[in-house]
């Protein structure tokens, strides 16, 4: 905790806080809820239960999510397209009588357990334990629909309207500010600044700016002036609430030190440690071995969670390997960690690079971290010894002595590590994040977000900023996201497939990220993309590298790697574009697609070159249902295809529209 960060609203408010105490709701008839989304398959739905650790259990009242359930809650923050047209995030709610709110992720690749915690009590959440998860990698911002509504049904307690608003805006404010510096340090200022508000009892809007600057300075972190108004309005709609600050001080206090311990953490990670820092770690790693027992009694006294807490009742083999988890008490990590580490045997269906959250433990297994070493080289003998000090029930036997051939050995060992590690070294100069490349339809820079686009598009493109990549011999495959099936994969060494060019248009470059130069990479696919599906990308060591070789893409070695989802729309349109484009005159050959649950006319009724409308009054084309159709453009330049969708022919109601541009060489 950092007190003096609790003076500034003494120096804004003449008031005295009076004493006040808690009303924790009653519970006497409170149970576990379960949330399920709606589009999952009867197999995702049993890896989840079982993560959960109550498959087969009958006792549990159990909730279905929908796309629509999510659109309501959301629709006012987040674009619909953003939102997508699918549902997968799951969550497990069990109200309390104390200890505040507890969160316990898996698979949410953006929203973090400390960010659920911090807006269920801006929702007026006092007491719970919550787990939220998803079969595979999701960015999460959904899940706090469910949460929500299995907290209701589970207390029987009617959350205030305007506070579930209010919490919804936190989660988008939070995770839009984090898009520029970071969602530790996002979540940092928000929740800080919102414990500042509440319990200054803080109203002006000058009251609010001046903390919202000072939190921003102490932090070190430099808002926009798009984020900082983001975050003036939300904390402006919380002041006009009346929260309960001892109520709220529990989670909010943890969620603090939470954040600033990962601060400190990454504080940490970018020092290169001494020789003597290390020896240092070594030594207190065996200390705490030959402790193990004791040292393990007092994790289990300090932490915060109850012994039949959900949190600790998970079961990680559920869902595979390469799952990221991420808890507000370490505890509900640390329990788990044995059962995680000894499933080598399972599967991962559905194969998700998953981008890093905030954790508060190395998500290495301990297979890897035996093997694994630093940056520098060095190995991390500090975190082999504390993996071994938190098992359980280990006899430990530590031996000072040892023989000159023994001795020896290890020389020679080292020696071969060292060769190794050179000769990795050698052959990776420089390894490209793929935190740096942006994926259309994902628009924005880091972009995790499930976009929607609309349907019938036959490529996919890769923006990077950079201007010294090339395509290189890795691949990018594409996978249905129901089920985790492989649909395609395209060789980036294939010319046939794979274009890339400068991006030389400004506009494009300033949506990129406000880029003065790029480079795209445009991967066409066997098939188009078909309606009303959900699909991820996943891009392999090498797709892309530099002319010289000196520097790849290593997604093994990338602390940030990104796994890309997207959705696409029940309708849209898109033309059988190759890498040699569309020439003038040729014919070209388009499919059209129509959602009849919502249009049952749909209209090709422009297409415009350059800005010009080149296709003549009344001979727009006609479509009933999903068909092909054939077209050709007369005129060289870049052209806009334009269909609407109409309810019906005779009422003619605009029901959607969609676009397909094509460069006409």
């Amino acid at each position: 905790m950092k007190f003096s960060r609790k003076l500034i609203t003494v120096l804004l408010s003449a008031c005295t806080l009076a004493a006040a105490v808690p009303s924790i709701p009653a519970m006497a008839d409170s149970q576990k809820v379960v949330t399920l989304g709606a589009d999952l398959t009867e197999e995702q739905q049993t890896m989840i239960l079982k993560y959960f650790g109550i498959y087969g259990e009958s006792n549990i009242e159990t909730l279905t999510i929908t796309n629509e359930d999510e659109r309501e809650h959301l629709g006012s923050y987040i674009p619909l397209e953003q939102i997508g047209t699918r549902t997968y995030s799951c969550a497990l709610v069990s109200p309390t009588t104390s200890g505040g709110i507890q969160v316990k992720t898996a698979n949410l690749t953006y929203v973090t357990s400390n960010m659920i915690a911090s807006t269920l009590s801006t929702a007026g959440v006092v007491n719970c334990d919550v787990l939220a998860a998803a079969p595979f990698a999701v960015s999460g911002t959904g899940a706090l629909t469910g949460v929500l509504m299995a907290y209701e049904t589970a207390s029987g307690e009617t959350l205030d309207e305007t506070k579930k608003e209010t919490a919804t805006q936190e989660l988008v404010t939070t995770t839009t500010i984090s898009d520029s510096v970071g969602t530790v340090e996002a979540t940092q200022i928000v929740n800080e600044t919102k414990i500042q508000v509440i319990q200054g009892d803080v109203v002006s809007t000058g009251d609010i700016e001046v903390i919202v600057d000072t939190v921003a300075e102490e932090e070190n972190v430099t808002l926009s002036d798009e984020d900082r108004a983001l975050l003036v309005e939300l904390m402006e709609k919380i002041a006009e609430q009346d929260y309960n600050y001892e109520e709220m001080s529990e989670t909010l206090e943890r969620v603090e030190e939470n954040l600033d311990s990962l601060l400190s953490e990454e504080s940490d990670d970018t020092e290169s440690a001494s020789d003597e820092e290390s020896s240092e770690a070594v030594t207190e790693a065996v200390s705490e071995a030959e402790g193990s027992a004791e040292g393990n009694a007092e994790e289990s006294e300090a932490s915060s969670l109850a012994e039949d807490s959900i949190l600790l009742n998970t079961d990680e083999s559920a869902l595979g390997s390469d799952v990221v988890f991420d808890a507000t008490d370490e505890s509900a990590l640390t329990e788990t960690e044995a059962s995680a580490e000894t499933e080598t045997e399972a599967s991962d269906d559905f194969g998700f690079d998953i981008t890093v959250s905030d954790s508060y433990e190395d998500t290495t297994g301990s297979e890897d971290s035996s093997d694994s070493a630093d940056a520098d080289g060095s190995s991390d003998d500090a975190s082999s010894g504390e993996d071994a000090a938190q098992t359980e029930g280990a006899d430990i036997v530590v031996d000072f002595e040892t023989t000159d051939a023994e001795s020896a050995d290890e020389t020679e060992a080292a020696q071969t590590e060292a060769e190794t590690e050179s000769e990795m070294e050698g052959m990776v100069q420089d390894v490209i994040s793929i935190s740096e490349l942006v994926l259309d339809p994902n628009t924005d820079e880091d972009a995790t977000e499930n976009a929607a686009i609309e349907a019938g598009r036959n490529y996919l493109t890769i923006s990077t900023q950079r201007t010294d990549l090339v395509a290189g011999t890795g691949a990018i495959s594409v996978y249905d996201a129901a089920d985790g099936s492989l649909i395609e994969t395209v060789e980036m060494s294939d010319t046939t497939k794979v274009l890339s060019e400068p991006i030389t248009d400004v506009e494009k470059l300033y949506e990129l990220g406000e880029w003065t130069e790029g480079t795209e990479f445009r991967i066409y696919l066997d098939s188009p993309l078909a309606a009303d599906m959900s699909y991820y990308i996943t891009i392999g060591d090498d797709a892309l590298t530099t002319a010289d070789g000196s520097a790849s893409i290593q997604t093994a070695l990338d602390d940030y790697i990104i796994s890309w989802q997207f959705d696409t729309l029940s309708y849209g349109i898109g033309l059988d574009e190759t890498v040699d484009g569309v020439t003038v005159n040729s014919t070209v050959t388009g499919t059209l697609y129509v959602d009849a649950e919502t249009s049952a006319y749909a209209l090709l009724d422009s297409i415009a070159v350059d800005g010009v409308e080149t296709l003549a009054e009344g001979t727009a084309i006609a479509f009933t249902e999903s068909s092909t159709f054939e077209l050709t453009i007369g005129q060289s330049g870049e052209a806009v295809i334009h269909v609407s969708y109409y309810d019906s022919a005779e009422t003619m109601n605009l029901v959607n529209e969609a676009s397909y541009t094509v460069t006409v060489k």
